[in-house]
């Protein structure tokens, strides 16, 4: 058997040192590609490209009307108080909120950021597990006992 000793190369892809500052290879790597890229509009210009979706950024807005909606949809699952006090669920106007919230994750879907997404499928699953309690009806809390027998 040969003893060939095989080299083994660490490289560092760090863009920052250890202070913060951006490393010296960094920035020759970055102004190196400056210079083809002047080139490049004539060899874009021959092949049309896709263009590209810029990265999915989390929108407050969006995020409200999540919120907006997954309050309203609580309100309809616990019922709104009459005059005398009994809430009384509406389990209609519940499965409507559950319904736009799949048909928001249906037509948005791969278009929203991770918060976004992870906002949208938690409000749609609490409703939904909510909801689905609820449509079931009270469970029975156990065997129900016969009637006492009349005497008389």
């Amino acid at each position: 058997m040969s003893e060939n000793p095989k080299t083994i190369k660490v490289v560092d892809r760090r863009l920052f040192t250890a202070d913060g500052e951006v490393r010296e290879d960094v920035n020759a790597e970055t102004a190196a590609p400056e210079a083809p890229a002047a080139a490049a509009p004539a060899a874009e210009a021959a092949v049309p490209q896709a263009p590209a979706e810029p990265p999915a950024a989390t929108s407050p807005a969006f995020l409200a009307l999540l919120d907006m909606l997954a309050q309203t949809g609580l309100v309809y699952l616990e019922g709104v108080p009459d005059a005398a006090g009994r809430r009384q669920p509406n389990v209609a106007g519940a499965r409507q909120i559950v319904d736009a919230l799949l048909a928001i994750r249906e037509k948005t879907r791969g278009k929203l950021s991770f918060e976004e997404n992870d906002a949208l499928e938690g409000i749609l699953g609490e409703l939904q597990l909510v909801f689905t309690r609820l449509a079931a009806g009270p469970r029975p809390k156990g065997p129900v006992p016969p009637p006492a027998a009349r005497r008389g």
